[in-house]
């Protein structure tokens, strides 16, 4: 991931570097040939990894929120999570049962037959969940029995198999929704908390913890490139030149434009002048020797 990172990096500042008014775009191949090797050899430093596990790690072990400020920031991390999830999983359940009413009657649009028969095992499922809000997350084999039956007076045929599908992501968005609505009870939490009473808020401490961990692994990773990684990429790169410029296969691959076709015109121009004026040198020569 840190790889990727610079490379990323790597290609912005290029880019940055190809838009600037004084670009120039005759060694726009070259450049790129010279970044894409460079980057290719560029192995990440090996013993930095373990290094950042070692600070994962500790940082991880810390278990105790001490800021007001840090637990409102690892409330919201864990509200934002949680409200990613749930609009996921709310889009696959509408993809399952199809076009709500709205739809129906605004847009034309019309729900299949498997459609119809997840929305009937949904709404089956929403009652189980309705008159038992904390519902573990696997249906009882008198529950999927049940299910079929109700299922049957009303002329729909289903297995169970079809029934645990649809209640995979039922379920997930109840225990999502259970999950943002601690979240919120927890704003108001971190007093308590931090008198040692008890509170359902475990999961702020988790997202808390990594909140903690992904701000030690970034500036970790940023010290390690700013560091290490430059300094051993500016070698590369320079010992990619070095190696292109004693290649002239490469040089002529890399290097073209009516420029260089210009410069090379003009270099064999003047080679020719050379063994002219030469040539005329040893004419001049060969009359003053006559004279003599």
């Amino acid at each position: 991931w840190s790889l990727e990172r610079l490379r990323h990096s790597m290609k912005c500042v290029n880019s940055c570097l190809n838009a600037s008014q004084d670009h120039d775009d005759l060694f726009d191949r070259l450049k790129q040939a010279v970044i894409d090797e460079a980057m290719s050899r560029h192995k990440w430093e090996p013993k930095a990894n373990e290094v950042l596990r070692v600070i994962q790690l500790n940082t991880l072990e810390d278990r105790n929120c001490r800021d007001k400020h840090a637990w409102d920031a690892a409330v919201k991390f864990l509200e934002n999570s949680v409200k990613e999830e749930l609009n996921a999983t709310e889009k696959s359940i509408s993809n399952l049962i199809g076009p709500g009413t709205k739809d129906r009657w605004m847009y034309w649009k019309y729900s299949t037959e498997e459609q119809d028969k997840r929305y009937a095992v949904k709404r089956e499922l929403d009652k189980i969940l309705n008159s038992n809000y904390k519902h573990g997350n696997v249906l009882t084999q008198d529950e999927l029995t049940t299910i079929r039956e109700n299922l049957l007076r009303s002329g729909v045929t289903v297995d169970n198999e079809f029934i645990k599908d649809t209640w995979n992501p039922v379920y997930r968005r109840h225990f999502l929704k259970q999950s943002l609505a601690r979240a919120y009870d927890c704003r108001r939490g971190f007093y308590l908390y931090h008198e040692g009473l008890e509170t359902e808020c475990n999961d702020v401490v988790l997202f808390w913890r990594i909140d903690q961990m992904l701000k030690v692994t970034a500036n970790a990773l940023r010290q390690q490139v700013m560091n290490r990684e430059a300094q051993r990429l500016d070698k590369e790169i320079k010992q990619v030149l070095e190696e292109f410029s004693e290649n002239s296969e490469i040089k002529e691959k890399l290097l073209t434009g009516k420029r260089v076709t210009l410069a090379e015109e003009l270099k064999r121009v003047k080679r020719i002048q050379e063994k002219l004026e030469e040539f005329i040198q040893a004419l001049n020569k060969e009359k003053m020797d006559e004279r003599r």
